[in-house]
């Protein structure tokens, strides 16, 4: 778990464009600094004013919670399963968190946790629950590439499902970031219930997502969900998914590197991107 620079950003995004409160920010585990002074200066120059001195304390510590309160002048808690990185708060998030945890929190960050634990619904609950009204989750957890790094990987129609106004949630953003870059990254333009189809993102390196989202409504007893082309009925009707037989008899004839490149270089930037929208954070 660590805060990169993507993330750092994506966290001043989140207050810069939604006003989120980090007065009272949890984060999941202890987040580690996985960026440099040099990168702080060069992508977050709106925090020239903190003192070379100051920052150079603060980047003696493994950790980002120095930068972060110095950045926005409050701490950033910490919540962890295991108590050998010494949290704030020891919890296990398969379970269900205590009532003095609840509505507790302005803003809640995920820097890499939930693909660590088995139940995610209890873990999303838990969350949820976390936080107070007009709070905000951020999370960047791996969506791609990433087998093996934790119990799972995670897509954007994961997202636009489990935080839905049932569930008393509210997607702001979703955003796809290649773990080497910087502030440049993809924005989804479109739920897949607003567009019709699924959200598909296919990536030759590992590959991040990042969410915003804001608390809207009580957290439900239980967190529901069903995938958005199953529950809307519009699965059978696309024919990418149903009428695939001689696409994929194509590519079974096809040499690997040309379908490679294909994917690459024409399917994915002049089909599939073209509901996505490269910003910079």
């Amino acid at each position: 778990m660590g805060f990169r620079i993507t993330s750092m950003l994506t966290i001043e995004y989140a207050r810069r464009e939604y006003g989120a409160d980090l007065s009272k920010t949890i984060s999941l585990g202890r987040q580690f600094r996985a960026f440099t002074k040099k990168e702080f200066r060069k992508y977050l120059p709106q925090y020239s004013n903190l003192p070379d001195e100051k920052l150079e304390k603060d980047f003696q510590s493994p950790y980002a919670e120095d930068v972060f309160q110095d950045m926005y002048g409050e701490k950033l808690f910490s919540l962890d399963g295991f108590a050998h990185e010494d949290p704030d708060i020891v919890w296990d998030l398969n379970r269900p968190i205590p009532e003095e945890l609840k509505e507790q929190y302005t803003c809640l960050i995920d820097g890499g946790t939930m693909e660590h634990v088995f139940d995610v619904p209890q873990l999303l609950k838990n969350c949820f629950s976390m936080l107070k009204t007009g709070g905000y989750y951020i999370c960047m957890v791996p969506t791609n590439n990433f087998n093996g790094h934790g119990l799972y990987q995670f897509s954007p129609d994961f997202f636009y499902s489990v935080f839905s106004e049932a569930n008393g949630m509210t997607i702001k953003d979703v955003f796809i970031v290649k773990f080497s870059a910087k502030n440049k990254v993809w924005k989804i333009n479109s739920s897949p219930a607003a567009s019709g189809e699924r959200i598909q993102f296919d990536v030759n390196t590992q590959t991040e997502i990042y969410v915003i989202a804001e608390k809207t409504g009580p957290t439900p007893e239980k967190i529901i969900a069903q995938q958005t082309d199953y529950e809307e009925g519009w699965y059978e009707d696309e024919k990418s998914i149903t009428n695939t037989a001689s696409r994929d008899a194509l590519i079974e004839k096809a040499p690997r590197k040309l379908v490679y490149a294909f994917r690459q270089f024409l399917y994915e930037p002049l089909v599939r991107r073209k509901k996505r929208t490269v910003i910079k954070l």
